[in-house]
């Protein structure tokens, strides 16, 4: 019952989890915001193209050649998180909310309230972008690369932002979507510079440190997490749980991804 108070579905109906207000009007009128609805069917959407519809499209085709068309999202993705970033710190992020609570109060009550949830949807918007990564490994017939924390990695992300955005708004958030974008800064440069064999001498090396830094940010993550869930901190509870159990899911599979790809693959080098 308290999770359901916190999620204003006290009486709780099917229609009303269709219809669940966000705990600002705000939220509300943004596009894809109104019902958990929209976000749903594209997600469905997007698990028919990359294990159905997409395999079946390709089976008898050769793979596309998507260099320059990865390279421009790539190019893409490293613009959007660098403009939300600046953008953040401009409506009042600091770096010493990382790993604390940060006051919850109304967004009209914050001088650039407004605009921290403008830009709180653009990072959810991203977030549903990247969906296309697993598009382009289906199109260029890398179907082994469609893992299960690929595709977890993305879903969970771009829900647990929706949700954020939905339930809890506030600059508590802050701190999680600046980790993520300033992250993917570093990803999608490394990206974008792998996909030239000029640069492969570098990426070659620093390959193993792209996955440590993301484990990193996890981990960060959860610290901020768990304050944000102390019993003094007005946070959401119920969507803090939920970054909670998502991020040990994270460390666990990514840690994992760590050990067979490098650490196990290292020692079968050196026996061979």
């Amino acid at each position: 019952m308290d999770i359901l108070q916190q999620m204003n579905l006290t009486d709780f109906t099917l229609y009303d989890l269709i219809n669940v207000k966000g705990v600002e009007d705000t939220i509300d009128r943004y596009p894809l915001m109104a019902s958990p609805v929209p976000s749903s069917i594209l997600i469905a959407i997007y698990l028919y193209v990359i294990y159905k519809w997409g395999p079946s499209y390709m089976e008898n085709r050769k793979p596309f050649d998507l260099k320059l068309i990865i390279a421009a999202y790539n190019i893409f993705q490293v613009i959007a998180c660098s403009y939300l970033v600046l953008n953040y710190i401009k409506v009042g992020f600091q770096f010493s909310f990382i790993g604390r609570c940060t006051p919850r109060m109304n967004v009209e009550e914050y001088e650039h309230g407004q605009d921290a949830v403008y830009y709180g949807w653009l990072a959810m918007c991203l977030r549903m972008v990247e969906f296309i990564e697993t598009v382009f490994f289906v199109l260029r017939k890398k179907q082994n690369q469609v893992s299960a924390l690929h595709v977890y990695h993305h879903i969970s992300t771009f829900l647990i932002v929706w949700w954020s955005l939905k339930l809890s708004l506030s600059y508590q958030e802050m701190s999680i979507m600046v980790l993520n974008s300033i992250v993917h800064i570093i990803m999608y440069s490394y990206y974008l510079l792998s996909s030239y064999k000029v640069f492969h001498p570098l990426t070659n090396r620093v390959k193993p440190v792209i996955t440590i830094i993301q484990l990193a940010q996890l981990v960060t993550m959860l610290v901020h997490v768990y304050a944000a869930l102390q019993p003094t901190c007005a946070a959401n509870k119920f969507i803090y749980k939920l970054h909670a159990v998502n991020l040990v899911i994270l460390i666990s599979l990514f840690s994992n991804f760590y050990i067979q790809t490098y650490i196990k693959k290292s020692r079968k080098a050196k026996q061979s």
